[in-house]
């Protein structure tokens, strides 16, 4: 119960952010200017109204994520309302739990508002709905969720906002981009590199693989059984990154 508190709480602060309704309400903007754009362009209008929309709300996601995850320990802090909740009978994992699925709740609604939009133009444009997209929605809420992970682990071993922002946009990056340490790992590259390289790339969340954005615009079939490995894969990344948060959260003195 005082998980879920601690995550309505949370949820609710989010929800009252004017950051959050400043990004939905661009990415909103975008998906309207996509359409009109969209029409005016030569070739497949649907298909350019789709790549942007999808393109921009994955973008925003990650934009609200990293806001929201990287400034979770500072806000408290610098309101001391972390010390108030610590020194009731709640322990730091119901603390840093809570905060984590209230902030993973905001970002849901925040998608599925923006699917809705989405979803709503491309009726209007084509007369009926993409059932589909949700799917990719779904897979971009997984790669959020191990962003929002890996924000949380970096505020929890720094306090500077703009530092633990720095590395969750650079986890970001280099999990776009996995695939391409593979490179690397060929027999031709020195140990020097093939060895570094593969600890790295096996380290890396693969974000890669949960973008499936072009593949299901292309019209190319993404099977449920891809979706399901990918859901384990989200759950146990963001699991490991949240224990360690908590291992050294639990290291640190508020008092």
């Amino acid at each position: 119960m005082k998980v879920i508190a601690i995550a309505l709480n949370t949820s609710r602060e989010a929800i009252r952010n004017k950051i959050l309704y400043a990004i939905m309400l661009f990415a909103c903007l975008l998906t309207g200017i996509s359409a009109i754009f969209g029409a005016a362009s030569i070739g497949d209008t649907l298909k350019f109204v789709k790549d942007f929309s999808l393109f921009s709300i994955s973008l925003f996601g990650v934009v609200t994520t990293v806001v929201l995850g990287v400034t979770l320990l500072s806000k408290e802090l610098g309101k001391r309302t972390i010390y108030n909740i610590l020194s009731k009978p709640v322990a730091r994992w119901q603390f840093l739990i809570g905060k984590f699925l209230g902030l993973l709740a905001t970002l849901t609604i925040m998608m599925g508002l923006l699917t809705s939009a989405l979803l709503a133009t491309l009726w209007f444009l084509e007369g009926r709905f993409d059932w589909p997209l949700i799917a990719v929605v779904g897979a971009m809420m997984l790669e959020l969720s191990i962003l929002l992970a890996a924000a949380i682990f970096f505020s929890s071993i720094v306090v500077t906002p703009s530092l633990a922002g720095f590395f969750t946009v650079a986890t970001f990056i280099a999990g776009r981009s996995a695939n391409m340490l593979s490179y690397f790992n060929g027999a031709d590259q020195p140990s020097a590199v093939r060895y570094p390289m593969a600890v790295l790339y096996a380290v890396l969340p693969h974000l890669d693989r949960l973008y499936v954005a072009d593949r299901v615009v292309s019209g190319l079939p993404v099977p449920g059984s891809y979706y399901l490995q990918a859901a384990l894969y989200a759950a146990g990344y963001s699991g490991v990154l949240l224990l360690l948060s908590l291992i050294i959260f639990r290291r640190r003195e508020f008092f």
